[in-house]
C-alpha cells in the first residue's frame, strides 16, 4: 500500500502544472533573467586577464614604447596585455570583430577603441604613465637611448602592480555568483507549496479527497510518508536540473558534487516538511498558506542576498542568529563554502543546523496531522 500511495502522489506531481511551474520552470526563468542582466558586467570585471592590443607603428621614435609594451606582452608574471603588431587597416578590422580591445597608435602614444570599460581604462593608464615619464626622461633620451628606455620599463611595471592577479583560494570568488546561490536556496523553499497542497488533500475538513482518504484503512503514517518522499524525490531532481542547467552557462560550485547535492536534498526536506507544517494548520485557508508560505520564502531570499547584494553580511554584522536560523542563508553559505574553502568545517556547521530544522519540521507535521480528529465525515 505505500508504494501504491508513493506512486500515485508522484503522478499527481509530475502532471500537475503547478509543480512544474514553480520546482522547475520559475528557479531556471528567474536564474537565465539574472545571468542576461549580470553576465556583461561579470565579464567587465574579468579586468586581470590579458588584454588583446592591436599595435601600429607609424613613427620613427617609437623605440621606447615598443620596448614597453613588449615588456608587458612577455610570457611570465608581469605579463598584462597580448600585442599584435599590425597595420591600420588590419588593425583597426580586428578592434570592429571585437577581437581587440584597443588600438595603440606609437607616434602619439594614443588608444582608438569601440567602448568605454575597465580593460580601456587599464590600457589608457599604460599609456598616460609612459607619457607622463616620456616627459620626464626626454632630456635623457637624446643621451643614452637605451638607459632611458630601461628605466622606463622599470618604471611602468613597478607601477602597473596593482593590476596583478593574487589567488587566496582554487575556487572562483565571483560575487555574483551569490545570486545564483540564492536562486537555488529559493527553489527549494518554494517546495512548500507542494507540502502544503498535499496537506490540504489529506485533510478531511479541507477537501472532498481528504475526507475519502481519512476512512481508507491505511495508517496515516503510512500516507503521509509515501506523500513525502514522492514530493522530495520530484522537488530534488528539480533541483539536480537547476545545477546542471547552471553549470551549462558556466556558475561554479566547486567540484564538492556530493557535498552539493546533500545541502540541496536536506533544503528540499526542509521546504516540504515545514509547507506539511503548515498546510495542517486548520485555522486558516489554502490560499492563506500558500501566501504565508511565498512570504516567507521570499523574505528568507531577501536576507540571503536573492535582490540585493550585502543584505546577508550585514545581518552578520548585526544579529547573526537570524542568519543561523535562515535556511536560505544557511544554503547559499554551504554552497559558497564548499566553491571557496578547503575545508569543511564551516560546511558541517550549517549542515548540522539544517538537518536539525528538516527532523523537527516533519517530525511536528506527522504529530500534528496524526492528532487530528473529526466529529464526523
Amino acid at each position: 500500500m505505500f508504494w501504491h500511495n508513493f506512486k500515485y502522489a508522484g503522478k499527481m506531481l509530475i502532471k500537475g502544472k503547478d509543480t512544474l511551474f514553480w520546482t522547475i520552470l520559475f528557479p531556471i526563468a528567474l536564474f537565465t533573467f539574472m545571468y542576461m542582466a549580470f553576465g556583461n558586467i561579470m565579464e567587465k570585471d574579468e579586468m586581470f586577464k590579458d588584454i588583446p592590443v592591436a599595435v601600429v607603428r607609424d613613427g620613427e621614435n617609437d623605440t621606447a614604447l615598443m620596448m614597453v609594451l613588449s615588456t608587458l606582452s612577455m610570457d611570465g608574471e608581469d605579463k598584462r596585455i597580448d600585442m599584435e603588431v599590425l597595420n591600420e587597416k588590419e588593425a583597426l578590422q580586428k578592434l570592429n570583430d571585437e577581437e581587440v580591445t584597443g588600438v595603440i597608435y606609437t607616434s602619439d602614444a594614443s588608444l582608438t577603441v569601440r567602448q568605454s570599460d575597465i580593460k580601456e581604462s587599464i590600457l589608457e593608464s599604460i599609456l598616460n604613465q609612459y607619457k607622463q615619464m616620456e616627459q620626464m626622461y626626454l632630456n635623457l633620451m637624446q643621451k643614452d637611448p637605451e638607459a632611458a628606455s630601461e628605466i622606463i620599463q622599470k618604471a611602468v611595471q613597478s607601477d602597473a602592480v596593482y593590476y596583478e592577479e593574487i589567488s587566496t583560494t582554487d575556487g572562483c570568488q565571483n560575487e555574483y555568483y551569490n545570486y545564483f546561490y540564492a536562486v537555488l536556496a529559493m527553489s527549494c523553499l518554494f517546495s512548500s507549496f507542494a507540502g502544503i497542497t498535499r496537506m490540504h488533500k489529506l485533510q478531511a475538513n479541507e477537501s472532498a479527497l481528504g475526507m475519502r482518504r481519512c476512512l481508507s484503512p491505511n495508517p496515516k503514517l503510512v500516507i503521509v510518508l509515501a506523500e513525502y518522499l514522492a514530493l522530495l524525490l520530484v522537488q530534488f531532481a528539480a533541483e539536480v536540473i537547476t545545477v546542471i542547467y547552471m553549470r551549462l552557462f558556466g556558475v561554479q560550485f566547486g567540484i564538492k558534487y556530493p557535498a552539493i547535492l546533500l545541502v540541496l536534498f536536506i533544503a528540499c526536506n526542509i521546504g516540504i516538511a515545514g509547507g506539511m507544517l503548515l498546510g495542517t494548520w486548520s485555522k486558516c485557508s489554502y490560499g492563506g498558506k500558500i501566501g504565508i508560505a511565498v512570504a516567507a520564502s521570499l523574505i528568507f531570499s531577501f536576507m540571503a542576498d536573492l535582490m540585493v547584494h550585502g543584505i546577508k553580511n550585514s545581518i552578520e554584522d548585526k544579529l547573526p542568529i537570524l542568519n543561523r536560523v535562515n535556511p536560505a542563508v544557511l544554503v547559499t553559505d554551504c554552497l559558497y563554502a564548499l566553491n571557496v574553502y578547503d575545508n569543511y568545517d564551516r560546511y558541517f556547521r550549517n549542515i548540522l543546523i539544517l538537518t536539525g530544522m528538516a527532523v523537527c519540521l516533519l517530525g511536528a507535521s506527522i504529530l500534528v496531522l496524526r492528532r487530528n480528529k473529526y466529529a464526523s465525515v
